[in-house]
């Protein structure tokens, strides 16, 4: 299983504040059936690329180096925090999925502005890149607001959901609407810490397993597979 939104790394954002609480969520992690986790600290809008990946590279460093237990395969990406004139920056490919090329994109709370999906529009038209969009189910509070998924996936996008959202009655509508779409790509945990934001992913899968169906489980992990081989991404609407 690979977990595709994680704050793993260590001393970078508002994830993992130290190796020890790294240690925890990998350890963790890899004791809920996680091969892969895709780290992605915050690069905020008016961060420095090379900065950033300076940065996220010397923490990545530090745990290969200090952590001895088994853990799960770390693959370095970022949570891209989206703004007006985002697509006009230079090297957006360094802050993708290593050895792909999707970026997690962070939308604002007010992601209906018409800038947005003319961004999401250039990331692919411009850079050739194709934008994950993180956790899209904590911006979708009701079905009426729908039909700007309708459009974020008109725009190529690709969709990642949160563990947590499958587990709470108040989201898990929003995540069955995204199904219906052929929205839902990606599963990732949003962990940064052991105590009130811990990984919960293997409580999902469970959960999807048991609203949805093995099947609509299967395919979701394997839409991870394929994401980290950049191969195209199908999978058919639910019923």
């Amino acid at each position: 299983m690979i977990d595709f939104h994680a704050h793993i790394l260590p001393g970078i954002d508002d994830g993992a504040a130290d190796l020890e609480e790294a240690r925890k969520l990998l350890v963790s992690q890899k004791q809920q059936g996680i091969e892969t986790v895709v780290a992605t600290p915050h690069c905020m809008m008016h961060a420095s690329i090379t900065d950033f990946i300076k940065a996220r590279d010397a923490a990545l460093e530090l745990v290969k180096r200090e952590i001895c237990e088994d853990i799960p395969k770390i693959i370095p990406a970022a949570e891209v925090q989206l703004h007006y004139g985002f697509t006009k920056r230079k090297h957006l490919e360094q802050l993708c999925i290593a050895g792909t090329n999707c970026i997690l994109v962070e939308l604002p709370y007010d992601f209906w502005n018409e800038w947005i999906y003319e961004e999401l529009y250039q990331l692919s038209a411009k850079h050739k890149l194709r934008p994950i969009i993180a956790h899209l189910d904590r911006y979708i509070t009701t079905t009426r607001n729908l039909k700007f998924v309708d459009k974020i996936i008109k725009s190529d996008a690709l969709i990642q959901v949160n563990a947590g959202a499958l587990l709470r009655f108040s989201s898990r509508s929003i995540v069955k609407a995204f199904l219906k779409r052929d929205a839902f790509t990606v599963l990732g945990s949003d962990c940064h810490n052991t105590q009130n934001r811990k990984c919960e992913f293997l409580k999902a899968c469970e959960m999807i397993k048991k609203k949805f169906g093995e099947d609509v489980l299967n395919q979701i992990l394997k839409n991870g597979e394929k994401v980290l081989q950049n191969k195209p991404i199908h999978r058919d609407a639910i019923e």
